[in-house]
């Protein structure tokens, strides 16, 4: 039965279940007072089988909403991420909230491992994941605890999570057209693995678009390697070098989209070393438009992703939420920054 018809499950049917009463799950959901390992482990065994959701709006009316928002990351050394969370922080600190960041670094375990550690969080807790693999298991279980999830450009899941992203799929379609109108003849992918969901829809935007613009076989143009996901500028450089120097000129693309802008800037350096110009032999489109981007020498045409409003709507959706107890799911413009590699 489809979740949004299903008819839903009530406390007294969760207190039933586990062998309780009502004022045991609702200390239990709410951490008021103290519930035994036993008890804890039976009412959290009934929530997972009854697939049951509190209410948030009713339970935010007696008591006061937690002032904690923590903050999962793939890793802290992006400017994408730091200038998000920043803005985010400004607006959070002045309304008296508390924020914790913490890095994934790229691990399923270790993101479920920091899952599993917040479920102890008041309810009331705002958690806020960047990206994110694709178990959804524990997340599901924070729901079921009262605590706000809100996923950073990664899709929401309907009944479980908040969400703010930017449209990755159709980006890609106006890179493309951008560079077909330019008489570009090749056009090639430079991308991270595909764990990530805001990655892997580039990557299924760009496969759509060159399709679409009827560029043949796409699929034998998309470079990758494991080691970009991590210390991106060096692994891509080092990566660029190694197609350079195996490949013909006339074998390779004319033009690159690279999926970070971190990417393209490994991607320049090895080109320039390797006695090449940009953009008269290759082409390169960057994404996220972080500040030094329009500092590199030629400056980087890339994807403008507003980092300082993606924090400020993170904020609004936090905000709301308490208010209300209603999730959001909020897509946020971009567009293409024209500089000079292009």
């Amino acid at each position: 039965m489809d979740k949004s018809t299903k008819k839903r499950a009530t406390i007294t049917q969760v207190a039933k279940h586990a062998g309780v009463s009502v004022g045991t799950v609702s200390n239990y959901l709410n951490g008021t007072a103290g519930v035994s390992h036993d008890r804890a482990a039976r009412i959290q065994q009934a929530i997972d089988v009854l697939d049951y959701i509190p209410d948030t709006l009713a339970s935010s009316l007696r008591r006061k909403d937690s002032t904690a928002i923590h903050v999962l990351t793939p890793h802290l050394d992006s400017a994408f991420y730091t200038n998000t969370i920043s803005a985010l922080m400004h607006d959070a600190y002045e309304a008296g909230y508390t924020v914790h960041i913490s890095g994934y670094e790229y691990s399923s375990e270790i993101e479920r491992q920091q899952l599993r550690a917040l479920e102890s969080s008041k309810p009331g807790t705002s958690i806020i994941i960047f990206n994110g693999f694709d178990d959804l298991t524990e997340i599901k279980r924070l729901a079921k605890k009262q605590i706000h999830v809100i996923m950073a450009d990664r899709r929401e899941i309907p009944g479980y999570t908040s969400s703010v992203i930017f449209d990755n799929r159709r980006v890609p379609f106006e890179i493309i057209c951008l560079l077909k109108n330019r008489n570009y003849k090749r056009i090639g992918l430079f991308t991270e693995p595909t764990k990530l969901q805001n990655i892997r829809e580039r990557v299924e935007g760009f496969l759509e678009a060159m399709k679409y613009f009827g560029y043949p076989d796409p699929e034998k143009n998309i470079y990758s390697r494991p080691d970009l996901s991590l210390d991106k500028l060096k692994n891509s450089y080092l990566y660029m070098m190694e197609i350079l120097e195996s490949s013909k000129r006339e074998e390779l693309p004319d033009a690159w989209l690279a999926t970070s802008d971190y990417l393209a800037f490994g991607m320049m350096r090895a080109i320039n070393e390797k006695g090449y110009s940009i953009p008269e032999d290759f082409a390169i489109v960057g994404y996220d438009n972080i500040e030094i981007s329009g500092y590199v020498n030629p400056r980087l045409t890339t994807v403008e992703q507003d980092q300082k409003l993606f924090g400020r709507t993170l904020w609004s959706v936090i905000t709301e939420y308490n208010k209300t107890g209603k999730y959001q799911s909020i897509e946020l413009p971009q567009k293409i920054k024209m500089r000079g590699s292009c």
